[in-house]
């Protein structure tokens, strides 16, 4: 459940802090989870508490149940106490020694033992310790208030949410989060509802110096030592609890960079009733001078319209309904959001809505979306979105409407002052966005390449799944990404000629372009339900490009481009497998996203090569075709492309394959 957002206060509809109201909302609740009250304390003396692979014990100290609205929801603890965590999932051991020692953590044998002096544990579906009668203790009082204010710097999804959601729609489901603090803050979580999982966190803050906004220095950040499935294992896709299957937006950009959302959409409940639904939705965003720019919830509404009361806090919502919605049954929320979010990029004439929650969306498993979009921008500005796009005129604005009619994740609204080239290739439209004016040779090379690129990958990939494709300038420098239909694409890709930095970046810019437009089917066609399955569209990806540079510059280039590949592997480490690259944390470095692209990208590809030829030619290509084919618009997991490899190739044991370049930390030694 962990998730890294951004800090700010909570915003409750319906409510104000205090008793519960005599039907309680969730944002009642969540009013009273936030000024929860001791009971009375006693002293406890080695009190054991065991939760899954959490032992702890209260050595010696004060104890005393925490209520909300009269209800025990937890206990907080001062004194000296001590925990074990064990994992019992060996394909973390060597990450968790390795973080062990980034984050300052003691790690032996798969177990991250520590101590504190405070102790505050909310669970649900679960027993907790007996507090003796006692009396009230003003000291612990005065303690556990102090205790919310600090850790009130969290920067993770609110603990309520979480229990909230088991006390509404699943009371059966074990859930707890343990704040544990003293000469080191680390928090443990229970989460069998989302992600079913269990994970333990290191707490940190920034050290003196830190390059980061004014408001985040003293903030509270998590940092994942450990963690793993709960009531599950690895590799089967994880099914959600509900399912985003459309949205229907209207986002108007007013003066300056203030901007006015309206979008409804569709959710559909899996496995059982719910009436509580939590969405991740950022609080707000840093511009590029670090001030931070709020993102206001102003109402949340159900599909006639009646107000629904909503919980908003540290870049997550939870939206309370009056009953419960049957399961499989569609129904829709709209809501209501402004904010001064549309800041210029790089001090230019542009903003992006990018692949980030400016939208509440649930987690990656549950994005399975089409898409119906309005935006309006003021004239001069041009509007981009993807899907196939009619454009008008409103008074002073110019509005572009679009429509994805297959189910996408990571929907994107981008404008600027562009000019635009257009060219239509028999089947696809390239749409190229410059924004230093009109720059048509530019722009004629890049739709040109574009669509030589796209009719490579068609014949083993399948036809290109977008009638209109944007590739769009962004004024900087070294990147790249592909939401769908889009490409986002830094300047030197458009005038690779003009400075040093130009120049410098424009090295291997063709290889990025395939490798951006090979994420059209792998990342949008075929998606990632998780994190741990991100090789799926980046190495996926990074192979496809592989055979455009084969193309362009023989068996050499590609020779060299394998040769790249295994040296970035090898520096990325032999600590972690590719499915937990994304866990890899070294705190206030850029060290630990080099070791995770190292994984991902890199050994990703690698892998992908060494499958090519193990397999064949003709196997693999089939195997491709194959997984684009049965997978269209749809999730992939690992498991199912070792299936689809078993079955061209029963030869060979690729299930032994995977345990050992893909689950394993072995890398496979390709020539």
């Amino acid at each position: 459940m962990k998730r890294l957002v951004i800090l700010a206060l909570a915003v409750c509809s319906l409510t104000s802090a205090g008793a519960l109201a005599e039907t309680p909302t969730v944002a009642t609740l969540a009013a009273a989870y936030a000024n929860a009250a001791l009971g009375p304390a006693a002293r406890v003396e080695k009190v054991p508490i065991v939760i899954s692979n959490l032992s702890i014990e209260l050595t010696s100290g004060s104890a005393a149940p925490v209520l909300a609205g009269g209800e025990t929801i937890g206990l907080f603890f001062r004194g000296q106490g001590t925990y074990v965590y064990h994992s019992t999932d060996k394909i973390e051991t060597s990450l968790m020694e390795f973080e062990g020692k980034k984050i300052g953590r003691k790690v032996e044998g798969g177990s991250v033992k520590g101590s504190f002096d405070r102790l505050y544990l909310l669970a649900a579906g679960l027993p907790l310790p007996k507090i003796a009668d006692g009396a009230r203790d003003e000291a612990l009082d005065q303690a556990f208030k102090a205790h919310l204010e600090h850790w009130n710097g969290l920067l993770q999804t609110p603990s309520s949410h979480l229990l909230l959601r088991q006390k509404l729609d699943a009371s059966a489901s074990p859930v707890a989060v343990a704040q544990m603090a003293g000469h080191d803050d680390d928090v443990y979580i229970l989460d069998s509802l989302e992600g079913r999982e269990e994970g333990l966190y290191a707490i940190l803050t920034p050290p003196s110096g830190a390059n980061m906004a004014s408001n985040l220095r003293g903030a509270l950040f998590p940092f994942q030592v450990a963690g793993q499935p709960f009531g599950r294992v690895r590799g089967p896709f994880v099914q959600p609890l509900f399912l985003l299957t459309a949205i229907d937006y209207t986002l108007t950009a007013g003066d300056g960079d203030a901007a006015k959302l309206a979008v409804m959409e569709s959710i559909v409940p899996r496995g059982v009733p719910q009436s509580a639904f939590r969405f991740d939705l950022e609080t707000g965003v840093y511009d590029e001078r670090s001030n931070f720019r709020s993102l206001n919830v102003d109402a949340v509404l159900d599909g006639a319209g009646n107000k629904l009361a909503f919980h908003f806090d540290h870049g997550s919502i939870l939206v309370g309904l009056p009953s419960k919605m049957a399961v499989n049954t569609p129904f829709n929320l709209r809501f209501e959001i402004s904010g001064n979010i549309l800041y210029r990029l790089g001090n230019g004439n542009a903003w992006k809505l990018g692949t980030e929650d400016w939208f509440p969306q649930p987690g990656l498993n549950g994005q399975f979306y089409t898409v119906h979009s309005v935006v309006k921008v003021r004239k001069p500005w041009l509007a981009f979105t993807p899907g196939d796009t009619a454009r008008r005129e409103e008074g002073d604005f110019n509005v572009v409407e679009s429509i994805v009619a297959r189910p996408v994740q990571f929907a994107v609204a981008h404008a600027g002052k562009y000019a635009v080239f257009e060219q239509k290739h028999d089947d696809v439209t390239i749409r190229v966005a410059t924004f230093n004016g009109a720059n048509d040779l530019a722009a004629k090379t890049l739709s040109d390449l574009a669509y030589q690129i796209i009719k490579f990958y068609e014949p083993w990939l399948g036809p290109f799944p977008f009638k209109e494709f944007n590739i769009i300038e962004i004024n900087d420098l070294g990147w790249g990404q592909a939401p769908p239909g889009t490409m986002f694409m830094t300047k030197e890709a458009f005038s690779p000629a003009l400075g040093d930095e130009n120049r410098y970046y424009s090295q291997g810019v063709n290889a990025r372009l395939a490798h951006e437009i090979a994420h059209q089917y792998w990342g949008i066609v075929v998606k990632m339900g998780t994190t741990e399955e991100q090789w799926l569209t980046e190495a996926f990806a990074e192979w496809c490009a592989g055979q455009i540079v084969k193309q362009m510059k023989g068996e050499s280039g590609y020779r060299g481009l394998v040769n790249t590949w295994r040296a970035e592997a090898r520096d990325a480490g032999s600590f972690a497998p590719i499915p937990l690259a994304n866990r890899i944390e070294v705190p206030w470095s850029s060290q630990g996203q080099m070791n995770r692209r190292g994984l991902i990208y890199d050994k990703g590809a690698l892998l992908l090569e060494a499958l090519h030829k193990q397999a064949g030619d003709e196997n693999f290509l089939n195997a491709m075709r194959t997984i684009q084919g049965r997978y269209a618009w749809h999730f992939l997991t690992t498991n199912q492309v070792e299936e689809v490899f078993t079955h061209f190739d029963p030869r060979n044991d690729y299930h032994a394959f995977f345990q050992r370049y893909f689950w394993g930390t072995e890398t496979p030694d390709v020539k």
